[in-house]
């Protein structure tokens, strides 16, 4: 008698186990090709990988059962135990399983060289570390010059789309939007951006007909790569964006399934009127993230966002940016400029219908991501946020707001050990030139105070920084220890910004550093906390923390010590100089999730008193 394995070996199973894997891999490849040739659904190729799946057990218990013999194909058992074993079987698999695999070889080597769809790999493929790419903002041409923001809306919609390919690094809008009207060349703005391609273009707009010229520039040597005029009528305006999207990305050569790179790059709506309602909502949004005091736009905005839902209720995209607006009316440097009559608690419920409905109507997994992240914190379930930010790095890996976000959520939870690794993870990390990192930065420097010195000195060694990473620069010097540097940041920022709430905190904070705790409770007493709504006072919460005067820090911001509020007390927890212990009902829903809070630092230029 043989052993078992013999006994595999006898009856060609191994020989039939291997010949099915290798036939099996090479229908799954053809699949994939009719799936992105004839535009078919993904469940097709998830079906016919369920099928092979499936016929593998089937397929060895015919070769155990049955034998191809001199007579034709008989059952094994029907054979005498010692009965020669037909070679004929053996060599018509061996033979199979040869030439299955020259053709596997031989396909590989032409996906390497061309794929379907691209241009010859000699002139498009490009290294990964040449895939990345800066969008311009598209001139506006139109006969009135009054269609800027359609303009703009285009340029987004490209952006955002190529943003979310994962091997792909783009620069951020509002490094790109800096370079609006500008003389500079091409091969000068992706050297500031660290970029090496450039995307531009223009917008015509007359009546119902459109033109969009856009062209694709390789900086190195200023070759244009690609270009191309769309004429259509308007309603067409969202099949140009998609077909610019889709075209820069198998230039580039992206790792992402032509199939997804359409599924990331579709509008959300089919309703022309409610997409321009949302291209001009977004740039409201934009336009106000930094303003203050920006109550009739985002009056505005309130209403487009009506507009919208009246004209495609289930235009998730549209759902999720407005909550993202709802969510920033609720920030204590915002409150005065929530629309009329919306008061804090008014804003909460919008936001919690909001959040449900981008939730419901999410066109794919990363938006689905970020409304599910609005209502992990306005729900206070750290545990998820965690999982949920860091989950949608995968599509974002070039965006330092999702990684300042993973951070941030890192630290509300307590979990600073996974904090410190992952601020290892962002200094070996390449965010390009961006702007704006200094909410990152600052995230970083409550971690590691000699990672964020080293973002500030990044920061501060441009040209012209930002307001917005002044100011958190300043923070970071302070909490450093470096009042003097601090005090030359904080002269740069209140000549940069126009926001009274910021300047008032630098100019606070400076005084307390240098220990001039009369000039600090001038600029207290000065200072009109008469437009913050009571229930939402961070602002003056932090500049008591900062007098040192703890006790009525705390006894202002017991209030919202309620459930629907902790999303507010929650982002205090990234202060490592917050205590939660005077809200019963935040240290409740803590320890519920498992969350303990370590040992409170004094904050470290804080008044002494």
């Amino acid at each position: 008698m043989r052993g078992f394995i013999e006994e595999l070996k006898y009856r060609n199973v191994v020989r039939v186990a291997v010949a099915y894997v290798v036939v099996g891999w090479l229908i799954a490849q053809v699949a994939d090709l009719v799936v992105d040739a004839f535009n078919l659904p993904d469940s097709f190729l998830q079906m016919i990988i369920v099928l092979l799946v499936l016929g593998f057990p089937i397929a060895a218990v015919l070769a155990w059962a049955f034998e191809l013999t001199p007579d034709g194909v008989k059952r094994a058992s029907d054979l005498p135990d010692d009965a020669p074993r037909d070679p004929r079987s053996g060599r018509i698999l061996n033979r199979i399983t040869i030439i299955t695999l020259i053709v596997a070889v031989a396909w590989l080597g032409w996906d390497k060289l061309q794929r379907p769809g691209m241009p010859p790999a000699a002139d498009s493929v490009v290294a990964i570390a040449d895939k990345s790419i800066a969008v311009l903002p598209f001139a506006d041409f139109s006969p009135g010059g009054d269609h800027a923001w359609f303009a703009d809306g285009l340029t987004d919609e490209i952006l955002n789309a190529l943003a979310r390919i994962r091997d792909l690094r783009v620069a951020s809008r509002t490094s790109s939007f800096a370079y609006r009207d500008s003389d500079q060349d091409a091969r000068g703005i992706a050297a500031e951006l660290d970029v090496a391609h450039i995307l531009e273009g223009s917008v015509r707009r007359a009546g119902d007909r459109i033109r969009v010229t856009a062209q694709l520039i390789r900086a190195s040597d200023d070759a244009h790569l690609w270009s191309e005029t769309f004429d259509a009528d308007s309603d067409d305006s969202i099949e140009i964006q998609e077909r610019i999207a889709f075209e820069i990305a198998s230039i580039l050569d992206t790792a992402m399934d032509p199939a997804e790179v359409r599924r990331m790059v579709a509008a959300g709506t089919e309703s022309i009127a409610a997409w321009e309602a949302y291209v001009r909502l977004r740039e409201l949004f934009y336009l106000t993230i930094d303003e203050f005091d920006s109550r009739g736009k985002n009056v505005e905005m309130l209403e487009l966002y009506r507009e919208i839902v009246a004209q495609d209720p289930e235009f998730g995209d549209a759902h999720l940016l407005f909550a993202e607006a709802v969510n920033s009316w609720l920030s204590p440097a915002n409150v005065a400029s929530a629309p009329p009559g919306m008061s804090s608690d008014a804003l909460v419920e919008l936001l919690q219908t909001t959040t449900a409905d981008a939730a419901r109507y999410a066109r794919n997994e990363d938006d689905r991501l970020g409304a599910e992240i609005l209502r992990a914190r306005l729900r206070l379930r750290l545990v998820d946020l965690v999982e949920l930010t860091h989950e949608r790095l995968q599509y974002h890996p070039g965006s330092r707001e999702v990684w300042s976000a993973h951070l941030t959520a890192l630290t509300i939870a307590s979990r600073f050990d996974e904090a410190a690794a992952f601020v290892r993870r962002i200094q070996e990390h390449d965010f390009g030139n961006d702007d704006q990192v200094g909410v990152l930065a600052t995230d970083v420097a409550r971690v590691d105070i000699d990672a964020g010195l080293d973002m500030v000195a990044t920061m501060l060694g441009k040209t012209s920084p930002v307001p917005a990473d002044l100011y958190q620069a300043h923070r970071i010097l302070l909490i450093a220890g470096r009042t003097g540097e601090a005090r030359q940041v904080a002269e740069r920022y209140i000549d940069a910004t126009t926001n009274p709430n910021w300047s008032f905190l630098v100019n606070l904070r400076q005084a307390c550093a240098e220990g001039r705790i009369e000039d600090a409770e001038g600029y207290y007493a000065s200072f009109d906390f008469s437009s913050f709504d009571p229930a939402n006072n961070n602002i003056e919460w932090l500049a008591l923390k900062t007098l040192g005067r703890v006790e009525e820090a705390d006894e202002l911001l017991r209030p919202l010590d309620r459930p629907e509020w902790h999303i507010r007390l929650a982002e205090l927890l990234s202060y490592t100089h917050f205590d939660p212990a005077p809200y019963p009902n935040l240290v409740a829903r803590l320890e519920e999730q498992g969350i303990m809070r370590y040992e409170i630092t004094p904050m470290s230029f804080a008044c002494q008193r």
